[in-house]
């Protein structure tokens, strides 16, 4: 067994084999043994190994949990406290929330911050608070005993600069040129340090997030600026890189700065910051944030800087790309395109140069190049400050509205900027194009508030296409728009402007006050020949105008001297001296008030009235062809300008003077011819005051019509006119019955069917031919009516007429034929009358009835008894009248009256074809008239002598019994019987005359013949009868008799001719009753008594002369010759 044992056996590999596999493993119930393989040393080498590190990992364990458990967090927090406090000095307090050390994700130490504060000790208010800040530790390097902060982050920081101490403003005096070089050597400078710092601690990144920066309020209000996502790296090994976006007021911009270093520092950096918005520094608003003044615009900066070295020459340049965007001046916009500005500095010549840069305005291009340099480089005399160049050459001016072709231009400026009193100066300027040039002037000084600014310049000719073109957008930019729309053409001499906007207008103007510059502020005049000026509305241009312009402040006048207006129909109207005036640049909206003075033919000033803003002709209802004839017109307007700004309608006023004008159009149914005088019209209505032909009579016109039927303005219309009778005809037809001889007429409008009707009718004569009265000539009177509809049938209402004694009220209806019918409720033709009179007419033919309280029958009773006495052998008037009257007394002649009157008159022409009437008279006694078949009036009455004073065919009879038989001719005339009974005669001055004047070589008297006086205050006759004859306006007596108790007489003759005159002779005979015997007896009575009616003794007579005193001759010889030898004496 020993040898067996220690005899050595070697197994190989192979022939080790597994205890399943043997043959006892083989069995049915096999016996498995476990047998454990044996323990080696490197078994137990891991296990010590794993011991050991599983202590180190407890141990570590233990410090992330102390760590991680914040036992070092509050003696951290306040030793971080006392550091930041220590740091910020007396007036401010730092408060830390909590100062942690944890484990990053990378199982590196960080250290954090959380929760700091600075404060504001005086007020209390926070200055900045930071959310936390974390400073990633590098573990290896605290083993080795040094710290080393491989990362920094910065999370949540918010800074109200506003609380930060106020520093002094950066100054342009301690700024120069050509110090620029040693600027940009101390950037690098600053960059090669920090590159030092970075790389000695091992710092491999700085990411700053959600920076909040509340910066100082501005005019538009307070900045916010916001850091997010800056991350400062190494871009490689040999550059260092900063990215980030920083938000100003929302808006986002990307920085990005690369810095390159060769040698060991930097040589080159490049900056650049996109989409950065300048609105929040460039532009104002006012106090409701209304946009006033700036620029509103998006830019991209990018400055790149190469620093000098071995090989390498310094540079420094910028580029500013403007994008499109928007500029703003008191309020108005103008479209900025976009622009590039490249500034490059020469280092050579120590300049800043502006190298081929541009700006678009719309279609306008302006390329811009420049340099500035230090001034006492130029002049070493002259003080601090720097020389300026700036030069625009080939520029191209296109604003949009102007309606010209772009214009080339140039601008050269040469100016410097003086340090000690802050101010620019540029002495030489010049505007210079194809169509003239602009010299000019300005002066810009600074100050606290926005700077002064001045600038003069003129230029000797222009084209007006060049102003339009060159007019800067924010000068009087109301007046520019309207020169842009409104003038064409023409050339401007003698022009100058001059602008001073004073310290601090440009900031009241951003304040919403505007930029309103007074008169002393801005000035632009110029001449201007040959343009082409748009007036207003659609009124045509004027064209070859003549004018000055001068703005004044805010007034801008064109002064025109001549110019034409031609029409699309081809009239056309010449302008005289007339001004176009803009009172007020500045108000919105923007109006303006011409005074032209236009003048032309009629049909042309007519075209010009049917325009915008007149447009008053076609909604009067007239063409221009409607006018002929000379109109001089003056023409003032109030309206606006610019349509966008909604102005307040036109206000207009337009004052002509018509000559010889015509209106082919009637106007009212009438043609008005000849007119001479002034036509005044304005929006709301026209007035004519004028002299004209109205169917061609004259007449004196005031008219007074609107323009628009829903105007407001009434309706006037006066027309006054002195017409003859053929000119009434024509222009109030139908009166020619009732009114003759010459009128002066007033024809008042009441409304559009009615006109008032004023008649003078004092040299004209009035007739109402159905009753016999008449107005004559010389009589003052007047007439006032109402008149409406048609001319064949016209309704006189109202109807008026007064005159001294006499007057009536009514209402009438006339037609072309005359009067048609007539009502007048009171009818006073003189003072006794008062009654109402009705007409109405029927084929050709007049009903008239007469009623009320009393009449004047004195006219009827003079037309019945003139007969038909026309001149011409009798009227051809043919129209028949038929009066009926009923009345309760009729005034007749010498006071006496008929009451109880009732009256049946019928007229055919003057015939008379019915008189029937009764009546009671003072003296209770019936008057009677009936017209029986055949033309015989028979009128018989208790008292003769009323009937006669009635009539006033006799004055002295008293009583009688009154048989009167009248029988009608056919040629108008007439002739009957009157026989009277039982009358007396009293108080006959005539009788008187006969019986005691003295005639004969004895002068005896016929008193003294028969030796008695003869009683002549009262004598009564038994009968008195009478043949009446009249014609032709004449009535005579044949074989008139008298026979009374004591006196009677015979009598023939004509008692009253046309003319109001008498012709009669007769007998008077007294003792008539026992004178009369002798004529009784048989052939004696023949021979001394001469007929049965007369006696022995008599003398004969004669009345000649006017009617109501005639003349009375007696035959002396007739006393003294008895019976038929009488004769031989009587007048012949």
């Amino acid at each position: 067994m020993s040898a067996i044992r220690g005899e050595k056996v070697t197994f190989r590999k192979k022939d080790i084999v597994a205890l399943d596999r043997l043959p006892s493993a083989q069995a049915e119930d096999p016996i498995i043994v476990h047998c454990p393989p044996p323990r080696s040393p490197m078994r137990r080498t891991a296990k010590l190994t794993c011991g050991f590190l599983g202590l180190i990992l407890l141990i570590l364990a233990a410090i992330v949990f102390t760590v991680e458990s914040g036992m070092f967090d509050k003696p951290l927090s306040q030793q971080a406290q006392a550091a930041l406090n220590s740091v910020a000095g007396p007036r401010y307090r730092a408060e830390v929330g909590s100062t942690v050390i944890r484990f990053t994700s990378d199982f590196r130490l960080a250290l954090e911050a959380r929760n700091v504060n600075m404060i504001d000790q005086q007020s209390g208010q926070h200055l900045s608070t930071t959310g936390s800040v974390r400073l990633g530790l590098d573990p290896l390097q605290l083993f080795r005993g040094r710290i080393a902060v491989a990362d920094i982050e910065a999370e949540d920081i918010a800074l109200d600069t506003a609380l930060l101490p106020s520093g002094n403003p950066i100054k342009l005096d301690d700024l120069r040129i050509d110090a620029m070089p040693a600027a940009m050597e101390k950037i690098f400078s600053q960059l090669d340090m920090f590159d030092s710092i970075v790389t000695r601690g091992s710092t491999n990144s700085v990411r700053i997030s959600g920076i909040d920066v509340k910066l100082a309020d501005t005019a538009n209000g307070p900045l916010s600026l916001v850091v997010d996502n800056l991350v400062f790296a190494h871009a490689g090994p040999s550059s260092l890189q900063l990215t980030g976006e920083v938000a100003l007021n929302g808006e986002v911009a990307e920085l990005d700065v690369r810095a390159e270093k060769e040698g060991g520092q930097v040589s080159r950096v490049v900056a650049t910051l996109k989409h950065a918005d300048l609105t929040p520094f460039a532009l104002k608003r006012n106090d409701q944030g209304v946009i006033r003044q700036g620029l509103s615009a998006f830019v991209d900066l990018t400055v790149s800087a190469t620093r000098e070295r071995d090989g390498a020459q310094p540079a420094l340049a910028a580029t500013v790309d403007v994008d499109p965007g928007l500029i703003y001046a008191d309020g108005d916009p103008q479209e900025l395109s976009g622009g590039q500005i490249n500034l490059v500095y020469d280092f050579a010549k120590q300049t800043l140069e502006i190298a081929k840069s541009n700006a678009q305005f719309g279609a306008t291009t302006v390329p811009l190049n420049g340099a500035l340099i230090d001034l006492d480089k130029l002049d070493p005399k002259a003080g601090k400050g720097f020389g300026i160049d700036v030069l625009v050459s080939g520029g191209t001016a296109a604003p949009g509205g102007s309606g010209e072709q772009p214009l080339s231009f140039d601008i050269q400026a040469t100016g410097r900027y003086m340090v000690a009193g802050r101010e620019f100066l540029f002495p030489n300027m010049t505007v210079s194009s194809p169509l003239g040039a602009l010299y000019g002037a300005l002066h810009v000084k600074l100050g606290d508030k926005s700077p002064e600014i001045s600038f003069a310049g003129q230029s000797r000719e222009l084209q007006t296409t060049a102003i339009k073109q060159l007019w800067p957008f924010w000068m009087a930019p109301k007046v520019r728009t309207w020169v842009h729309g409104n003038l064409f053409g023409g050339t401007v001499t003698d022009a100058a402007i001059s602008v001073f906007i004073p310290f601090g207008r440009l900031d009241e103007a951003a304040g919403g006050k505007g930029l309103k510059l007074d008169a002393n502020q801005i000035r632009i005049g110029f001449d201007i020949a040959g343009a082409r000026m748009n007036v207003a509305g659609d009124i045509p241009p004027v064209r070859d105008t003549a004018a000055h312009f001068d703005l004044t402040g805010p007034v801008a006048t064109i002064s025109i001297k001549s110019g034409t207006s031609y029409f699309p129909s081809g009239r056309s109207v010449g302008l005289g001296q007339g001004t176009f005036v803009i009172p007020s640049a500045y108000d919105k909206p923007l109006m303006a008030d011409i005074n032209l003075a236009v003048s032309g033919a009629a049909d042309a000033v007519g075209e010009l009235l049917t325009y915008k803003p007149i447009r008053v002709l076609q909604r009067a209802g007239f063409t221009p062809d409607d006018f002929k004839g000379h109109i001089d017109a003056n023409v003032k307007a109030h309206f606006g300008l610019l349509s966008s700004q909604n102005p307040p309608p036109a206000e207009w006023t337009a004052v002509m003077k018509l000559a010889d004008v015509n209106l082919a159009k009637p106007f009212s149914g009438r043609t008005i011819s000849n007119l001479d005088g002034t036509l005044n019209g304005n929006p709301k209505q026209i007035t004519l005051d004028a002299k004209a032909e109205i169917d061609g009579v004259p007449a004196d016109i005031d008219l007074t019509e609107p323009v628009e039927a829903s105007d407001s303005a009434a309706r006037q219309r006066v027309i006054t006119a002195t017409l003859s009778e053929e000119q009434r005809n024509r222009l109030v037809p139908g009166l020619s019955g009732i009114v003759g001889g010459s009128v002066k007429m007033v024809l008042t409008r009441i409304d559009e069917d009615r006109q008032d009707v004023e008649l003078d009718l004092t040299r004209s004569l009035l007739e109402l031919p159905w009753i016999g009265w008449s107005k004559g000539s010389g009589i003052a009177a007047t007439a006032e009516f109402e008149t409406s509809g048609p001319t064949d049938n016209i309704q006189i209402r109202n109807f008026r007429l007064k005159g001294d004694g006499f007057g009536a009220s009514g209402s009438l209806n006339v037609g072309k034929a005359g009067l048609i019918s007539a009502d007048f409720d009171s009818v006073r033709l003189s003072s006794l009358d008062d009654f109402a009179l009705s007409v109405k007419r029927s084929k050709g033919n007049f009903d008239v009835s007469v009623s009320g309280d009393s009449a004047d029958a004195r006219p009827v009773i003079a037309r019945l008894k003139s007969g038909s006495g026309d001149e011409d052998g009798g009227n051809a008037d043919n129209t028949g009248v038929s009066v009926r009257a009923r009345l309760k007394n009729v005034i007749g002649f010498n006071d006496e009256k008929v009451g109880n009157f009732q009256a049946q008159l019928s007229l055919r022409g003057d015939k008379l074809q019915a008189l029937n009437f009764s009546g009671i008279t003072d003296s209770g006694e019936a008057v009677v008239s009936q017209m029986k078949d055949g033309g015989v009036i028979n009128i018989t009455s208790g008292d003769a002598g009323a009937v006669s004073r009635f009539a006033d065919l006799y004055q002295h009879m008293q009583g009688g019994l009154l048989n009167l038989a009248i029988r009608l001719g056919a040629e108008g005339g007439w002739d009957g019987s009157l026989d009277v009974r039982r009358f007396s005669i009293v108080n006959e001055q005539r009788l008187r005359s006969i019986v005691s004047t003295p005639v004969g070589n004895e002068q005896r008297s016929l008193n003294e013949a028969v030796k008695r006086d003869i009683d002549t205050s009262s004598q009564r006759f038994q009968r008195g009868f009478a043949r009446i004859v009249s014609r032709n306006g004449m009535i005579g007596i044949e074989n008139g008799v008298l026979r009374g108790d004591q006196i009677g007489a015979t009598f023939q003759g004509v008692v009253r001719d046309r003319k109001g005159n008498m012709d009669m002779t007769g007998t008077f005979m007294p003792a008539y009753g026992l004178n009369r015997l002798f004529a009784e007896l048989p052939l004696i009575g023949v021979i001394l008594g001469n007929g049965s009616d007369r006696g022995l003794i008599g003398i004969t007579f004669k009345l000649t002369g006017k009617f109501d005193q005639p003349n009375l001759q007696i035959n002396p010889l007739s006393i003294i010759a008895p019976g038929v030898f009488r004769q031989i004496f009587e007048f012949q």
